[in-house]
């Protein structure tokens, strides 16, 4: 019979593997788009690795670890499953999404929650204080894409999405905008 600690210990660990399964899922599915969109880059730009980026690699050695030795003392499962997926996580995940370019592309605009067409942006703003960050909001949605600018790209930036706007690509009212 199971007590009760054991049965909170499952659902904890059942728990992460679920919630690290869909970061992976997600992850390699976003690393699979930007594939499909990189030849299409028109003006792009590496973001800055997180500051905590070589403890997450730390933590995905780590769970490795600890996955192996779960597997090798015969644990349940899902005890080295959820560490397993946490590993990946923290090893290749991480790491893979660090390697996308954000920036203007040929179809839209990849920040910091993904590709957006430009068909579908329904309002962008720049914001220029303390750093250059241009919000997307798209269309049907509240919460706005953030992509930060350097500044040696700003003007670029600027005179690419005049020009998608001239064109008709970029459905965005000119005072939002303020070109």
């Amino acid at each position: 019979m199971h007590s009760a600690n054991e049965t909170m210990l499952t659902v904890v660990l059942g728990a992460l593997a679920v919630y690290f399964s869909v970061l992976n899922g997600r992850g390699l599915l976003r690393y699979a788009q930007f594939r499909r969109v990189r030849p299409t880059a028109v003006l792009t730009w590496p973001i800055p690795l997180p500051r905590n980026f070589t403890l997450q690699l730390i933590l995905g050695v780590v769970s490795g670890a600890v996955a192996v030795l779960n597997a090798y003392l015969g644990r349940p499962i899902h005890h080295v499953f959820s560490q397993a997926v946490m590993a990946l996580y923290f090893i290749l995940i991480v790491p893979l999404m660090a390697r996308i370019h954000v920036g203007l592309y040929r179809d839209g605009v990849w920040a910091d929650a993904g590709f957006l067409p430009y068909a579908e942006i329904g309002r962008m703003a720049f914001r220029e204080t303390p750093d250059i960050v241009l919000f997307l909001v798209p269309r049907g949605r509240s919460r706005p894409l953030r992509l930060p600018v350097p500044a040696d790209e700003y003007g670029a930036v600027r005179k690419l999405l005049e020009e998608k706007k001239r064109e008709g690509v970029v459905p965005t009212q000119e005072r939002i905008l303020g070109l």
